[in-house]
């Protein structure tokens, strides 16, 4: 097992915690809105449970753009990528990187032991805190090189 992965770092000190939302019956065109607005890559989607799914530009690139679908009369829940993805606050950063490796995903949803929603942790997030750590970064180097499938 390589250092990357004993880390005892734990992902909450990541955790983005504004993060937009947005309903399900909302159309692309408002997610595109308010990505733009708020300069982020995805938003929420939120049900009445909490969150759903997730809508991310990628998602409105293949799903909508690439097949000439009308934003404004496409809904959110036909696009958003579901089911979330999640981890919870006291998961080491290391464990974290290697559940969005193993899932191909770039952004983990964290949620707390009640199952309430805390935020997101994305691979860039992940990529910066281990960047300033010199020691940790050869151990990703090598984790991403030789131990990913």
């Amino acid at each position: 097992m390589t250092r990357i992965l004993s880390m005892d770092n734990k992902i909450g000190r990541l955790v983005i915690e504004v993060v937009h939302k947005i309903r399900p019956e909302a159309t692309v065109l408002d997610a595109l809105q308010t990505m733009l607005e708020k300069d982020v890559g995805c938003v929420v989607v939120s049900g009445v449970g909490g969150p759903i799914g997730m809508v991310t530009e990628r998602d409105i690139l293949r799903k909508v753009t690439a097949l000439r679908r009308d934003p404004g009369k496409v809904q959110v829940r036909e696009v958003m990528s579901s089911p979330l993805i999640s981890t919870s606050m006291d998961t080491s950063v290391g464990d974290a990187a290697k559940k969005m490796i193993e899932c191909k995903i770039k952004r983990l949803v964290v949620m707390g032991e009640d199952g309430s929603f805390l935020g997101l942790v994305t691979m860039t997030d992940v990529v910066r805190w281990v960047a300033g750590r010199k020691e940790l970064s050869d151990s990703l180097i090598n984790y991403l090189m030789y131990d990913v499938p």
